[in-house]
């Protein structure tokens, strides 16, 4: 791959006249830092921390740095874990932080930020960015770039039932959802407003997006226990869900409406291109990430910029919440992040710090990699179209929804990989087919399973 630079050397300088042989300078050792990331070597993405590792060697002259692709997380961690992992390492989803974290595969850099060569996490980065760098009071990641997920609508279809913008409420969201929804003469849905359901045209984040517009908590603040039963809002949520399929879909039959459902999304468009059921209109809302954006608008090809004629007219807003807390937390979303840290079987420790908060504070490569992929940067210089990055006028939504002070992730623990957002995914899943009748059972036998799964890992 990359590159090998030769350290400049003096040479020793015998004086002609004196006999007086003149020592060289020691030469600094010269230290190789290796980068592992999840993309493709040779693609832009890859090129673009290419580039920024030679900036990094540039500015110091005892570091060579090595970016090698193709390794996604779980690589890495194994990698690791057998004693031969790279000095850094990229995971591609914050929700696996805690996992990085809790086992001690990326090192504690509570010492490194706070000392002589730090950084200011608050004036550098985002607050939710900066959320998803730690873990039970361990911090062992930097922040990239933000994955945001908000809440996408159509303008032409909410304009054409006298709605002007979003819904701000899950009670708006209930009664513009029935405003939108048609019927054919079956009683088939040929078109419908939004839809809470786990599994379908959400990421497989439908429980995330349902606990989020309740406010609903995964963890205790220093994530040691689930909230799961604890939390009464997460109860709340999953009563909310339902009612609202019975009364939007079922005239008030929560089974019916889930027939109806499951038929609609039966008959779903291709979800990936320009057939997608957003894209033709057959559903007017959802929540979705940023990055759905560059498929709505260029279909296939997944560019965002130029978005000069989207292929639907679209806003985006942070999700509809319950009324209780509109005050507080509407405009919020979640905020994930490209995430960095540093191995514990790394041998230059503080060669990689230099390097890993070189990556993470380079302009240029945030810049670059938000103009290409959407994503907003984490990195505060680098934000906005006043300090260069470029995106389409509607895109501003998920701009105000990362800087949004209830933005974030939830608190992150050590479950694995994430168990703990499969398993409320499962629930729901469980919920809306029918096979789980009683929630309050559900989510106390959610939250005791995760918590056996802390127990075990933390211990």
């Amino acid at each position: 791959m990359k590159k090998t630079r030769l350290a400049a050397g003096l040479l020793a300088i015998a004086s002609l006249f004196g006999g007086l042989l003149t020592a060289a300078p020691a030469q600094a050792t010269q230290v190789t830092v290796t980068v592992w990331i999840p993309w493709d070597t040779g693609s832009d993405y890859y090129n673009m921390w290419n580039a920024a590792a030679t900036r990094i060697e540039a500015n110091n002259s005892n570091i060579n740095v090595v970016v090698q692709g193709n390794k996604d997380m779980a690589v890495s961690l194994a990698a690791i874990n057998a004693g031969n992992g790279p000095d850094i390492s990229i995971a591609n989803g914050v929700g696996n932080v805690g996992w990085f974290c809790g086992t001690g595969a990326w090192k504690n850099l509570n010492v490194l930020i706070a000392g002589p060569k730090g950084i200011n996490l608050n004036k550098t980065f985002t607050k939710a960015s900066i959320a998803g760098t730690y873990s039970r009071g361990i911090r062992c990641a930097l922040p990239f770039s933000s994955e945001i997920f908000g809440f996408y609508y159509n303008k032409t279809l909410l304009k054409s039932v006298g709605w002007t913008k979003p819904p701000t409420t899950t009670t708006e969201l209930k009664t513009l959802s029935k405003k939108l929804t048609k019927f054919d003469s079956a009683g088939n849905i040929v078109r419908a407003g939004y839809i809470p359901w786990a599994g379908a045209a959400d990421n497989d984040m439908g429980s995330m997006f349902l606990g989020a517009m309740f406010g609903a908590q995964f963890f205790d603040p220093m994530g040691n226990a689930s909230s799961f039963y604890n939390d009464k809002r997460w109860e709340k949520a999953f009563r909310w869900q339902k009612s609202f399929i019975a009364d939007v879909y079922g005239g008030g039959d929560f089974n019916k409406g889930s027939r109806r459902i499951k038929k609609f999304f039966a008959t779903a468009g291709g979800f990936w291109g320009a057939n997608n059921d957003f894209v033709t209109g057959r559903l007017a809302m959802l929540s979705h990430a940023d990055w759905m954006a560059s498929m709505f608008c260029s279909g296939d090809d997944w560019t965002l910029n130029p978005c000069t004629h989207p292929l639907v007219n679209m806003g985006v807003a942070g999700f509809p919440v319950d009324p209780s807390i509109k005050k507080t937390n509407y405009g919020a979303g979640i905020v994930g992040a490209n995430t960095m840290g540093i191995s514990r079987g790394s041998a230059h420790v503080n060669e990689a710090w230099t390097v890993m908060k070189g990556l993470a504070t380079d302009k240029t490569l945030s810049l670059s990699w938000s103009n290409l992929t959407g994503d907003p940067s984490s990195l505060l210089a680098a934000r906005g179209k006043a300090n260069g990055a470029v995106y389409p006028a509607f895109y501003q939504g998920f701009y105000d929804i990362s800087a949004h002070p209830k933005s974030g992730y939830h608190v992150l623990a050590n479950t694995g990989e994430h168990l703990e957002e499969s398993g409320l995914q499962d629930l729901m899943s469980a919920w809306q087919a029918g096979s789980q009748t009683n929630i309050t059972k559900g989510l106390q036998e959610l939250a005791a399973h995760v918590n056996q799964i802390l127990k075990r890992n933390n211990n």
